[in-house]
């Protein structure tokens, strides 16, 4: 899959970008994704603190917000960038388990102990160009 990163030169914002797509030209910027995992640890607080569109395009588990929860907590002590979970991050599997967005975010929520999320989001800039 990839990413649109930028439309009319206008990034960051996935509304005003979508407003873009009126103008009679359209300048996308794509960028090609990458996959990685991210282990973490089912806390004291039970809540993932993840918040998902109310309405799923392409049947996609997208992070919307990360709000209180294990994930807030688990990315404020994290070092590693790589490692935190980031808005617009696509969640592909959960344990390794791959489904619908309505099944990845039911195990999700059911998620206990040590597990893996498959995250999959734009490749560095960086990486790109090297």
């Amino acid at each position: 899959s990839d990413f649109i990163v930028s439309v009319n030169g206008v990034t960051g914002d996935a509304v005003e970008m979508r407003k873009q797509f009126q103008a009679d030209r359209v300048n996308l910027k794509l960028v090609r994704s990458f996959d990685t995992v991210v282990f973490l640890r089912y806390g004291k607080n039970k809540r993932h603190g993840l918040k998902f569109p109310k309405q799923v395009k392409n049947n996609m588990l997208v992070v919307m917000e990360i709000g209180d929860g294990y994930i807030k907590e688990h990315n404020d002590k994290c070092e590693d960038e790589s490692q935190k979970i980031r808005v617009y991050d696509r969640i592909v599997s959960v344990n390794g388990q791959v489904g619908t967005a309505a099944t990845l975010k039911s195990r999700l929520e059911r998620a206990t102990g040590k597990f893996q999320l498959g995250i999959q989001r734009p490749c560095p800039e960086d990486a790109a160009s090297s």
